[in-house]
């Protein structure tokens, strides 16, 4: 269900007055009419589960964000009247209410890459290690029989 519109709500009870170029202008702060407007995004499917999308609509309900629609599983948009940016004020709130990006608190996939990354430096290194010490034994090994036995010291 899409939550209807004006991206300008026109009042015709303003006062309009001429700014000598045959324009009128309005005499109400623009700050306080229009709306501002956000996609936010997120990198996986995170839309698609309904508690996942109720908890970021409950997040950008407390920055004064509505939900205008949700495009897909990954986007959805949302808007809020212009006046609010000076009514809530950023520093009291959780989050940025500018966020742009949605991601979730506990990240399967990064975990996994760098267990992955991990195990890609350590067991080639450790191999390595264990390739080299066991060539530097066997050759130590050949050439210590390489050579004659000592002959006894002299006795005095």
């Amino acid at each position: 269900m899409l939550t209807p519109y004006e991206a300008y709500e026109h009042n015709d009870t303003s006062e309009h007055h001429s700014n000598g170029f045959g324009k009128e202008q309005e005499l109400e702060d623009p700050r306080l009419v229009g709306w501002e407007f956000k996609i936010v995004r997120a990198k996986r499917d995170l839309f698609q589960d309904p508690e996942v999308f109720q908890l970021l609509c409950n997040e950008e309900r407390e920055a004064g964000w509505i939900l205008l629609e949700k495009l897909d599983d990954r986007r959805v948009r949302f808007k809020r009247p212009i006046a609010l940016r000076e009514i809530i004020k950023p520093e009291f709130l959780d989050r940025d209410p500018y966020r742009c990006y949605y991601d979730s608190a506990w990240q399967l996939g990064k975990w996994l890459s760098a267990i992955a990354l991990s195990i890609a430096i350590v067991v080639p290194a450790y191999l390595g290690y264990t390739f080299v010490a066991q060539s530097i034994a066997a050759t130590n090994n050949r050439s210590m029989q390489s050579f004659p036995p000592l002959a006894p010291s002299p006795k005095p």
